[in-house]
């Protein structure tokens, strides 16, 4: 009896703890499990970008979300969008022989819903399937800070995969956007779909270690054979899981991109990077998540 007794403390000791509810691994991708029905959680979102192909340009990105567990199987949230942007001597994001206004300011940029309906769960099913809605309006551009009418509507399919006794979690979104922007009475549609995927692997109770890769691709006038740009971003998270509350931050530096010629200065010399491309993408981003269950 006493050995299947320290048997049974040592399994529980080497399973991994039950997560917080909504804990997510992943600073970029979405997990298929929802938080679980009468639970509610507050997210902090905060995301830097920097990196054009001219002159300098930071923008810090700061979602303030509250989500809720419905039933075990959907989720609703509500998101505030805001941001800080900094642009010294940067290009137009419309012309990049021209330059754009310099600027440094804080704005909200609009609200965002968000439902999430799970139908495999990928600790009671062996594998996690969800579908994502999230309808978002817009009253700035956060890329370049203009003033602008835009409503755009994310639909994702999330996939995920455990191995290793839930210690492994391997992570698959597939993503479209179809976007609609109204500027100084011109109006403008576009199409952005993103491919991710990822894995995170707790070391420690607490602690898991991972690496997230992103595809970005934009079609112009929605028309989905006539690709605008592509940038691909690959990079390392790092997440915490404690009693109260989690931390995750994934950096993501580009390591690919298209078009790289964004077009040719006053002085003649072309403005662009060598392999990656640096007009409505940057060359880096840094995102930390908070996590607080309540």
């Amino acid at each position: 009896m006493k050995r299947l007794a320290a048997l049974a403390v040592a399994l529980a000791a080497a399973a991994p703890p039950s997560a917080l509810a909504g804990e997510n691994a992943f600073g970029y991708l979405y997990p298929a499990e929802t938080v679980p029905a009468g639970h509610w959680e507050y997210e902090q979102w905060n995301t830097l970008r920097t990196g054009k192909a001219r002159g300098d340009y930071l923008a810090f990105d700061l979602r303030n979300e509250i989500e809720a567990g419905v039933t075990d199987r959907l989720q609703l949230s509500l998101y505030l969008n805001s941001s800080y942007l900094r642009t010294r001597d940067a290009y137009d994001s419309e012309d990049a022989s021209a330059d754009a206004r310099n600027r440094s300011d804080f704005q909200v940029n609009g609200l965002s819903a968000e439902i999430v309906y799970r139908l495999l769960s990928p600790f009671k099913d062996g594998a996690g399937l969800a579908l994502y809605l999230e309808p978002e309006v817009s009253a700035r551009d956060a890329e370049t800070g203009e003033d602008v009418a835009e409503r755009g509507v994310e639909m994702r399919v999330i996939l995920q995969k455990d191995f290793l006794e839930d210690r492994l979690a391997v992570v698959a979104n597939l993503a479209a956007e179809p976007e609609w922007e109204k500027d100084h009475g011109n109006s403008k549609k576009e199409l952005w779909t993103e491919l991710s995927a990822g894995a995170s692997y707790r070391v420690r109770p607490r602690l898991a270690l991972g690496l997230e890769l992103v595809h970005r691709a934009q079609y112009p006038d929605m028309n989905a054979g006539r690709q605008g740009l592509y940038a691909l971003y690959a990079g390392p998270n790092l997440h915490y899981g404690g009693d109260k509350f989690w931390l995750t931050a994934t950096a993501l530096p580009q390591i690919a991109g298209w078009p790289r010629r964004l077009g040719t200065a006053t002085s003649g010399a072309p403005i662009g990077a060598r392999n990656l491309h640096l007009g409505l993408q940057e060359r880096f981003e840094l995102r930390l998540k908070l996590g607080v269950p309540f």
